[in-house]
């Protein structure tokens, strides 16, 4: 269980700032707009540093002189990784 909120934001929204927030939570499935906002503002991003070492990863093995067939599937989970992390990131 959380704990209570006591404290009130209010912010206001130029119309074209409302349409744009209005359509990022839809787009991320979100049901209510104050969980929407309090997980973007709240919640660290975690999609753009995961993209950032995934391809990072990819590079590393890339670099590697004799890439051995393991490599290569290794090299393919990290894709597939790197694909569903940018797929949930597009989605939030």
């Amino acid at each position: 269980m959380s704990a209570r909120r006591e404290k009130l934001v209010k912010v206001r929204f130029s119309q074209e700032e409302f349409s744009l927030l209005e359509t990022l939570r839809q787009s991320a499935r979100s049901e209510s707009r104050a969980l929407f906002i309090r997980r973007r503002a709240l919640e660290p991003e975690v999609g753009t540093q995961a993209i950032a070492d995934l391809v990072g990863q990819v590079g590393v093995t890339l670099n590697t002189e004799d890439i051995a067939p393991k490599q290569l599937d290794h090299l393919a989970l990290l894709l597939d990784g790197l694909t569903l992390e940018l797929r949930r990131v597009r989605k939030s």
